[in-house]
C-alpha cells in the first residue's frame, strides 16, 4: 500500500501543478485530497493526522490567496467592482475560447472592459487591467509556493519507508 500510496499523491501532485495554469483544475485542493488518500492508504503511519490537517490548511490558504491577490492587484491599481468582476469573468472565459493562458489575457480585457462600461476612462480602465492582471500573477506565484510546500510536507514521510529507512 505504501507504493499505491506514494504513485496516488504524486499523481495528484502532477495534477494539482497543471491547475496552477489551468484555472478550471482544483489543483491544491487535489493535492491535499492526494495526501488524505495517501494517509488513508497507509493507515495514517506514514502521513498522520497531522499532516493532512497542514495539506488542508494550505490548500484553504491558496484559494483565499488566489482571490484576494487579484481583488488586491486590481483594487491597488485603481478598479473598481466592475473592474474586478470584469476580471474574474474575463479570466473564465478567456480559459474556454483561448486555453490554457488565455484566463490571463481574459483577466485584462474583462476588466478594462468592465470598467469602461461603468463609465471610466480607458486610460483608468487599461490602468485597472494591468492591476488584474499584475494580481493573478501573484495568485499563481502563492500557489507554486504552496505546492513546495506541500511537496516537501507530503513526499518524505511517503518515500523515506520505501527506502528501508
Amino acid at each position: 500500500m505504501e507504493i499505491l500510496a506514494l504513485v496516488v499523491f504524486t499523481l495528484l501532485l502532477l495534477i494539482g501543478t497543471a491547475g496552477v495554469i489551468l484555472p478550471v483544475v482544483p489543483g491544491v485542493p487535489l493535492i491535499a485530497l492526494g495526501g488524505l488518500i495517501a494517509a488513508w492508504l497507509t493507515d495514517f503511519s506514514n502521513l498522520t493526522l497531522n499532516h493532512v490537517a497542514i495539506l488542508v490548511g494550505l490548500a484553504i490558504l491558496s484559494q483565499i490567496l488566489e482571490y484576494a491577490s487579484t481583488v488586491v492587484g486590481a483594487r491597488y491599481y485603481g478598479a473598481r467592482r466592475a473592474g474586478v468582476w470584469g476580471s474574474i469573468i474575463g479570466s473564465l472565459a478567456g480559459l474556454i475560447w483561448f486555453p490554457p493562458f488565455g484566463f490571463l489575457v481574459g483577466a485584462i480585457i474583462g476588466a478594462i472592459v468592465a470598467e469602461m462600461i461603468a463609465g471610466r476612462a480607458f486610460g483608468e480602465a487599461v490602468r485597472a487591467g494591468l492591476g488584474a492582471l499584475i494580481g493573478t500573477l501573484g495568485g499563481i506565484f502563492a500557489k507554486v509556493l504552496i505546492i513546495i510546500a506541500m511537496a516537501i510536507l507530503a513526499l518524505p514521510p511517503l518515500v523515506i519507508p520505501l527506502l528501508g529507512a
